[in-house]
């Protein structure tokens, strides 16, 4: 198991978001977790990354303890992260928001990096050579996910879709081995949530990455995930592979309601 958590617990005063939750998720797979809104899904989310620090429980990363750690020591484990409300630089280019996320690996302190990013003369920086290769490494990435022909436009400029696409690359550039997706379909059309379905599965094996998801868009998740976790009030519901997900009498409450 990349990640499992043991009775992860969430409380916030006297409300309680996330009960006791245990969590597996293999390498190399795609593993979703659904529930209505207000589920306690993105908690999850926010205590694995460090975010929250958990009432009580436990996170493993691989052999690793890393619970409550702050979302920086997080991603230099090897986890990454989008959000539901898209996060992005928006007065910089795409290739400027994708090359800051690697500043996790500079040698050079993070101002030292803003500053030759801005353009000043290589003689000025400590790590020339780093930083070139950083910047190749960037324009790599932006043409694996088919972003290169825009990566001096500004990041706000770009179609939805491509926003959300940009946010990916930028995680991707922390060179996780763990990618969270949160809602990554919000807000796409019926076209834009069928491409991203093939763009998660190539990325899961042209990158070599485990993919943790969060969605509404069903089938999007019964079409990629390997296993799928039920939430709802905080509480682990169900899980199991797809087709029996689909059928679980205690899903199909969740989801539609039954009769008193």
């Amino acid at each position: 198991m990349i990640l499992r958590t043991e009775d992860l617990t969430m409380q916030f005063g006297g409300v309680t978001a996330v009960d006791a939750f245990n969590l597996r998720v293999p390498e190399g797979e795609i593993i979703s977790i659904i529930g209505p809104n207000g589920a306690g899904k993105t908690t999850v989310f926010n205590m694995i990354t460090g975010t929250y620090a958990p009432t009580k429980g436990k996170i493993f990363f691989g052999d690793k303890d890393i619970t409550a750690k702050n979302p920086s020591q997080i991603t230099k484990a090897g986890i990454a992260r989008t959000f539901q409300n898209i996060r992005l630089f928006k007065d910089l280019t795409v290739f400027e928001n994708v090359i800051i996320a690697k500043h996790l690996h500079l040698k050079s302190n993070w101002l030292q990096s803003m500053f030759r990013i801005s353009g000043l003369p290589s003689w000025l920086s400590p790590y020339p050579a780093e930083e070139q290769r950083f910047q190749e490494e960037t324009e790599e990435l932006l043409e694996k996910l088919e972003l290169s022909d825009q990566k001096d436009a500004v990041s706000s400029s770009l179609p939805y879709g491509r926003q959300r696409r940009l946010e990916i690359a930028r995680a991707l550039a922390t060179q996780p081995k763990l990618l969270l997706l949160d809602e990554p379909a919000a807000g796409m059309n019926p076209q834009e949530t069928q491409e991203l379905s093939s763009f998660i599965e190539r990325l899961r094996g042209e990158f070599n990455l485990t993919i943790l998801l969060i969605e509404h868009h069903m089938d999007l998740v019964m079409d990629i995930s390997k296993h799928i976790y039920v939430m709802e009030f905080g509480l682990n519901i169900a899980e199991g592979a797809p087709t029996e997900i689909q059928e679980n009498p205690k899903v199909i409450e969740a989801y539609l309601g039954s009769d008193d």
